[in-house]
């Protein structure tokens, strides 16, 4: 399936963003992951929990009205109960003396910075450790992060954004009257491979004064001359990519004060649903004007209107390859090096992961 060999599209044994937090705040919440329904919820304790998202008796979604009950879910629909811990169903109001032997599948989460964490995949193998760690994330000390996004979804296949992402040349036209700026056309590209991702680095020409510059570093900041600014993009997990927009270097070739024109990052945080569609969710963080709330709330609604645009060209894309197939050629050009790069990296993680097998069943009758 475009842009890979087959069907196999899905890299399972890895962390994955299955909600914000918040989300899960009043009780459980449905959700598609990888054409799996998976039921998210808080046991009594606190504690995250996710299984299988829908009753094994009516295939009623658990998520539907669903009941906390200690760290047990109960069905909306004959009000059969599953434990949180194991899947065991532990109660059935109407077969009070039929053993009961039955187990819902259940899946690893880790609550990290404002996400819930789901590993998809063969559960002996999640590693609570590979989670991305706040530093990495750039939600550690020293940075702020702006009031959430609403989660967005998108009717295509998720390495459209993937690729999208890291093909950042598209601001200057898809994104020209919200966030474009003409320098990232024509950048140089710098490409570092770290384990299981990497660091695209765009050095960009110099430019003046602008309204970007005014609406994020404050007209107090205002600067003479010309800043050489550079854009970054990097992977920390299979579905979680940051960027950059325009980090200031120096100006008029002096270096500048980092507390000052500090970094601005772009969470983009895609969560396959089914073959052609997607989760997406984001935010943004910074490590300057830390207490400055109306930059942040900028940032989020300037941020969800380019998301809406990439959004519309991806599900545009998706359409055509539903209509007409994929490209029988594809014209590659310089900008494309990360995304060809990115696209190469998926596949091997595929073909590895196809290679392992199936995981062992997790539900028993």
């Amino acid at each position: 399936m475009y842009p890979f060999r087959d069907e196999n599209v899905f890299l399972r044994n890895a962390w994955y963003v299955a909600a914000m937090a918040q989300e899960i705040a009043d009780g459980p919440l449905q959700r598609t992951i990888m054409d799996k329904p998976v039921v998210l919820y808080r046991g009594e304790s606190g504690r995250m929990r996710a299984m299988h998202g829908l009753c094994p008796h009516r295939n009623y979604p658990l998520g539907l009205h669903g009941t906390v009950e200690g760290e047990a879910i109960r069905c909306n629909y004959h009000g059969f109960v599953f434990d949180g811990e194991n899947g065991k169903v532990v109660d059935i109001p109407s077969a009070a003396n039929t053993p009961m032997r039955f187990c819902q599948k259940i899946y690893p989460v880790v609550e990290r910075g404002p996400w819930v964490w789901i590993w998809p995949g063969d559960p002996d193998l999640a590693d609570p450790g590979k989670v991305p760690t706040l530093d990495q994330m750039k939600m550690g000390d020293g940075f702020v992060t702006s009031p959430m996004m609403e989660p967005m979804h998108a009717n295509a296949r998720y390495m459209l954004i993937l690729e999208n992402l890291m093909d950042l040349t598209h601001i200057s036209f898809l994104h020209s009257m919200t966030a474009g700026f003409d320098e990232i056309a024509s950048a140089s590209i710098e490409i570092e491979e770290t384990e299981g991702g990497m660091i695209v680095t765009r050095r960009m020409d110099a430019a003046a004064w602008g309204k970007y510059h005014e609406a994020v570093f404050g007209e107090e900041n205002r600067f003479e001359g010309k800043a050489q600014s550079d854009n970054e993009a990097m992977t920390v997990a299979p579905g979680y990519f940051l960027n950059t927009s325009q980090t200031i270097r120096s100006i008029d070739g002096k270096p500048v004060d980092p507390r000052v024109y500090g970094e601005v990052w772009f969470h983009h945080v895609v969560t396959p649903e089914t073959k052609t569609s997607f989760h997406y969710f984001g935010t943004q963080t910074r490590n300057f004007r830390l207490d400055a709330d109306a930059l942040g709330e900028g940032l989020r609604h300037a941020d969800t209107r380019v998301r809406a645009e990439d959004i519309e060209a991806v599900e545009a894309i998706e359409r055509q390859l539903v209509q007409f197939g994929p490209p029988p050629v594809e014209l590659a050009v310089r900008s494309d090096t990360a995304a060809g790069k990115l696209r190469r990296l998926m596949q091997r993680a595929l073909d590895a992961e196809a290679a392992m097998g199936e995981p062992k069943a997790e539900a028993i009758a």
